[in-house]
């Protein structure tokens, strides 16, 4: 689909906006330096987004949007198993994802200066997350194949069990860019959890 020269220059904003949070840190990025790597105005910028914050949640929601976690649906045709299993790959692979590392890092280190910024993140990421997962979880649920009674619970219990302490070693800066939880890990958390709900 061809964009529209408007849309076209808000990808060009959003492309360039992430590159500098990315490479300098929210703090050491201004609305100029976007604006000269977007090659458009500041004006454009402005228009397009209101402030650096409100273009800082675009990036995280654009880098969301485009995981495979937002087009994961509860599919009848596999069986509980393979759709837990699908549904926290795709998970792991955004949460884990260098730009997602990276986002979360800034915003613990700016917690006390950008207060605002960390709850923007939080609703236009790891809330929206834990969201379309839970919906999987319901449907799962709607469909009589585990007894829960509340998903919202069961999807924390299943996401917290799933990271274990994995994010908390790339937070500290004690893991390996790649290191994630391995497979036959997640595997034995939906076992586990699958037992749980019976």
């Amino acid at each position: 689909m061809t964009l529209n020269r408007s849309e076209q220059k808000r990808q060009q904003i959003i492309f360039a906006a992430t590159t500098l949070f990315m490479d300098k840190g929210f703090p050491n990025t201004s609305m100029d330096q976007i604006a000269k790597l977007a090659e458009v105005s500041k004006q454009t910028v402005y228009s397009h987004f209101k402030d650096k914050n409100n273009l800082f949640v675009e990036t995280v929601t654009a880098h969301c949007s485009s995981s495979n976690l937002r087009k994961e649906q509860f599919d009848a045709t596999q069986t509980l198993q393979e759709n837990l299993l699908r549904v926290l790959t795709s998970f792991i692979s955004l949460v884990f994802s260098p730009e997602a590392l990276k986002v979360y890092d800034t915003c613990v280190a700016h917690k006390d200066e950008y207060p605002e910024l960390a709850l923007l993140f939080y609703d236009a990421a790891p809330k929206v997350v834990r969201k379309q997962v839970e919906t999987c979880i319901c449907h799962i649920a709607e469909a009589g194949l585990l007894n829960i009674d509340n998903p919202k619970f069961a999807t924390l219990q299943l996401l917290g069990m799933t990271t274990g302490d994995w994010k908390l070693r790339h937070a500290l800066g004690h893991a390996a860019a790649d290191e994630i939880p391995p497979a036959e890990y997640v595997a034995d958390c939906v076992t586990r959890f699958i037992k749980m709900y019976r």
